[in-house]
């Protein structure tokens, strides 16, 4: 290719340089070519010189291919499945049941969530597994580095326990083509990386096929968003003031605390944690009274400290006689009201809170259960967590499945509406580090996806063991939304599946979560204490508690939407919500 291209060089100067000669004389032009015959000349050994150099290209390709036949052949005349040119990384392979491999295998990250632990995930139901030596196959290894040794020439099918048996390392990549784009993977031998590195034909601002690849950040998305932009300094300020106050006022914090949560954590070393404000208190207050009405009040009295982020939840959680702990100058800047909506400011701010509290009481060597104010208990969850015989107790952090799969919760969807901690070095250095991170929080509008991404990335670092629980059983707003899960929402709905709770997340506001809860039979609270009334009931000494005052033994219904999941009392009852929302039952 040099040769033509100096060739075609060569011969252009000679063609430029007659060109840009005077006009020749009589007797030249009799004893020279004209320019036109010397245009001739230089096409006619230029293609001469181009027929070399594709007879050349094509000897050498056939060499190559030659020598690629060669590679995969064995001494015995076998095909190799691969050439030993990347044998070191792909030395024969073997395909093994996706569900056998996670179940094998649970490093805690959930299959799609309309998917239960044994349906099939069509067109990503197998795991491909790469030997990278010898020494890591299996005993018989029939099929596994040649194609032509076996009944097949496919790839065999082997259990996960007998394909895995010889290896003694194994580096597991979780990926999805996202709706099917056009993507590739490569894996390349060379100095490890335990991250993914991410090109895309991406010029800044959109995504064109027709620019060459560029790497790019994990959260930049086919739409050409990106979900994880670096924080700006005017957030980092922000989150320098929010540290300031919380180391300045850590040590009188922990003295009042630390009573409390030994009092809250009892024989099994349990604090349950929740983040309030007035806005807010009457889905608490449901919380609590269904928990008395479903028999679990005892337990909810005992476990729960409610920190609240103002002087209204305050009285509040005084009236129903649970533990509370309040710091007006921690508390000073959150909002009162609830947020209008996901993401908005007081919506964030209330995310900052529910990570100092977690951090707080992880730091003093408690587990905690975390929850939001908007779900109720159907069974008391703690046994599944301190069940030692149950396969989750090896993990350290535990979450309720959001249901989205988007690339900014990649790769464990939590939730971190519910979310079960244990305590340990590996837990404390994760709330420590998303402390840091309120930057990121601030400018994300939501602890969320910060939380996400340190998940992802301290399992890799320090091993922590993240688990994402089954929906089935920890069920939240995806479920009850999607239409996909009418079937699953009905035999909750009558009593055919009981689940621990139903989180109503991924629902807009407050108020249509009340009317979802209202309407699923999951109300217990009354009307006078909704919309923050339990406040002035609480400051009332007449004599009365502030439990009788608002709570329900039984669960008070009503029909509003009759394309959502209801109780089947509200059978045809209500108007819809969605478009073309088709009735529940």
């Amino acid at each position: 290719m040099l040769f033509l291209v100096a060739t075609t060089c060569f011969y252009s100067g000679v063609l430029l340089g007659l060109k840009m000669n005077a006009a020749p004389s009589e007797q030249s032009r009799s004893t020279t070519l004209s320019v036109d015959e010397v245009e001739a000349e230089v096409l006619r050994r230029l293609k001469l010189q181009q027929k070399e150099v594709t007879s050349i290209a094509v000897d050498n390709s056939n060499e190559k291919e030659l020598k690629n036949k060669d590679s995969k052949k064995k001494d015995d005349g076998h095909d190799r499945r691969f050439p030993k040119t990347i044998s070191k990384i792909a030395y024969g392979s073997a395909l093994i049941s996706k569900n056998d491999f996670i179940q094998q295998f649970d490093y805690g990250i959930p299959k799609p969530p309309s998917k239960r632990e044994h349906e099939t995930d069509p067109g990503k139901d197998d795991v491909l597994l790469l030997y990278g030596s010898k020494k890591s196959l299996p005993d018989v290894s029939t099929g596994i580095v040649h194609t032509n040794d076996g009944p097949t020439p496919d790839i065999p099918h082997l259990t996960a326990t007998y394909a895995t048996k010889n290896c003694a390392v194994m580096n597991v990549i979780y990926t999805d083509t996202h709706g099917g784009e056009d993507q590739c993977m490569a894996i390349v031998g060379n100095y490890e990386s335990y991250h993914i590195q991410r090109w895309l034909r991406f010029d800044g601002t959109t995504v064109d096929k027709s620019i060459p690849l560029h790497a790019v950040g994990r959260g930049v998305q086919s739409n050409g968003q990106d979900k994880f932009e670096a924080p700006s300094d005017s957030y980092a300020l922000q989150n320098q003031a929010l540290l300031k106050t919380y180391f300045d006022r850590l040590e009188e914090t922990m003295a009042i605390l630390k009573p409390m949560a030994e009092s809250c954590a009892g024989d099994d070393n349990t604090v349950i944690v929740m983040v309030c404000n007035t806005g807010q208190s009457d889905l608490l207050i449901n919380f609590f009274c269904s928990a008395d009405a479903r028999g679990f009040g005892d337990v909810v009295r005992k476990k729960l400290l409610i920190f609240a982020t103002d002087e209204g939840v305050l009285e509040i959680a005084k009236g129903l006689g649970v533990n509370v702990f309040y710091d007006e100058k921690i508390f000073e800047k959150m909002p009162e009201e609830e947020a209008k909506r996901y993401g908005d400011r007081a919506f964030t701010q209330m995310m900052y809170a529910k990570i100092v509290t977690v951090q707080l009481i992880n730091r003093m060597g408690y587990d905690v259960l975390f929850q939001d104010v908007d779900l109720v208990w159907y069974k008391n969850p703690l046994p599944f967590f301190h069940d030692k015989e149950n396969p989750s107790h090896n993990f350290d952090i535990l979450f309720q499945d959001d249901g989205a799969r988007s690339l900014r919760y990649a790769p464990y969807s939590a939730n971190t509406g519910f979310y079960y901690v244990r305590n340990n070095d590996k837990t404390k250095f994760l709330f420590r580090s998303l402390l840091f991170l309120g930057d990121m929080v601030l400018s994300m509008t939501s602890h969320q996806q910060a939380l996400a991404a340190l998940l992802d990335e301290h399992s890799s670092l320090t091993g922590l063991r993240v688990k994402t629980l089954s929906g089935s059983e920890f069920p939240g707003g995806y479920h009850y939304h999607r239409k996909k899960e009418i079937d699953f929402m009905r035999d909750i709905a009558t009593g055919k599946h009981i689940p621990y709770l139903l989180h109503m997340s991924w629902t807009t506001n407050k108020a249509n979560k009340l009317l979802f809860l209202k309407q699923m039979g999951l109300w217990y609270t009354s009307e006078a204490c909704e919309s923050g009334g339990a406040v002035d009931l609480a400051k009332d000494s007449s004599g009365t508690s502030l439990q009788q005052k608002c709570c329900s033994a039984e669960a008070l219904i009503s029909c509003h939407y009759r394309d959502k999941p209801s109780t089947h009392a509200c059978h045809g009852q209500g108007k819809n919500i969605d478009v073309k929302g088709k009735p529940f039952w």
